[in-house]
């Protein structure tokens, strides 16, 4: 029986439940531990964080460094090897971290004047604290495994750990559902129909999404967008737009199967699951050519790329999709042989060679 502490943050999403029936599929015992803190322990961290913004103090515990400096995982569980969704220290125990992106990008995004959203409104002095105290946690790994060769360059560049000790591992889907064959069908070619994903409409590239359309219904008034994730206030009959707000993976595997093409013109994304979603659903995806996106998104061959945010721009390759169905089918029968190498399995064997691989294995094999 081989045991690790599968440590993460506040909540369980997609990605930790999937990964972590994975592993307990293959015999590990996971020894859950979530590493959320308890408020009054931030307090330290409150206060150092806390700023005049928006005319209001606002504090951002949440990425300060001394939020997690204390936290440890239970003495009957110091022994074991521990598995984090992040770059915490919790034992003295070999740590193996799963991460998609890193402090040191957010912060060069943010120096360099470009939008990272969700950490805009962070203090570049706690970015820069929390770089230097990532790169002495990746000093203390015993691995690092990342989604893409795009954020391990990023790693590697701070020369805070060795090349060997990096591992790209990729990631799945997280519909919860695998297809024997290509469930992709004329049905699919004939809607006309292009799906969108995603919870935050900003960040996604939504407000792009909607101006590129204007071409696209001008072009193909018989088009359909339909819009998942940000609410029903997206609606437009008048433009052929569908709203669906939030949809459970079940009536998202119905909506990819009735759908000619995914499209998300994400503005900030370091990986992009969702892509591998609508692919292994052998949907073809269109998407932007930054960050990780280009390592699975071939243009061309499995779905299309573009390489400037702009609504004509994009609305080309939306046309492109709809309008020409042998090239339709082509795209999908590459993206439905693509996402069979992207699936948990795949990144569990990958991860398992590299945690397998320490000379004294004893303290976590009972």
């Amino acid at each position: 029986m081989k045991r690790l502490v599968w440590a993460f943050g506040r909540h369980v999403n997609r990605t930790i439940s999937n990964l972590g029936e994975t592993f307990e599929e293959h015999g590990y015992v996971l020894e859950r531990f979530s590493m959320m803190v308890p408020r009054w322990k931030k307090l330290p961290s409150i206060v150092a964080s806390l700023r005049w913004q928006d005319g209001r103090l606002k504090a951002f515990s949440s990425v300060h460094p001394w939020t997690y400096h204390h936290l440890k995982v239970p003495s009957e569980l110091q022994a074991i090897p521990v598995f984090v969704f992040g770059d915490i220290i919790l034992s003295d125990a070999p740590h193996f971290f799963y991460q998609d992106l890193n402090y040191q990008t957010i912060l060069d995004d943010r120096q360099a004047g470009r939008k990272t959203f969700m950490y805009d409104a962070v203090p570049l002095r706690i970015l820069a604290a929390q770089v230097r105290a990532q790169a002495e946690r990746y000093s203390q790994a015993s691995a690092v495994f990342v989604m893409s060769r795009w954020i391990k360059d990023a790693i590697l560049a701070t020369g805070a750990i060795s090349s060997n000790r990096v591992h790209v591992v990729g990631a799945g889907s997280n519909l919860g559902r695998e297809f024997k064959r290509n469930p992709y069908t004329e049905q699919n070619l004939d809607s006309q129909t292009l799906l969108f994903v995603g919870r935050d409409f900003e960040r996604k590239g939504g407000p792009l999404l909607l101006s590129a359309w204007d071409e696209v219904h001008r072009l193909m008034p018989q088009a359909r967008l339909q819009i998942v994730g940000p609410g029903e206030q997206y609606a437009d009959p008048s433009r052929r737009i569908e709203a669906f707000g939030e949809v459970d993976s079940t009536n998202l595997v119905e909506l990819l199967k009735h759908s000619t093409g995914f499209v998300l013109p994400t503005q900030w994304e370091p990986y992009g699951i969702a892509f591998l979603e609508a692919m292994s659903c052998g949907v073809p995806a269109i998407g932007p050519q930054r960050m990780a996106i280009p390592e699975f998104l071939h243009d061309g061959a499995n779905g299309f790329l573009y390489a400037k945010d702009e609504p004509l721009v994009l609305a080309h390759s939306m046309l492109s999709l709809l309008r020409d169905r042998d090239k339709a089918w082509a795209l999908s029968r590459q993206a439905y042989l693509d996402s069979r190498q992207h699936v948990w399995e795949r990144t569990f064997e990958r991860m398992e060679r590299v945690i397998e691989a320490p000379n004294d294995a004893s303290v976590w094999l009972a």
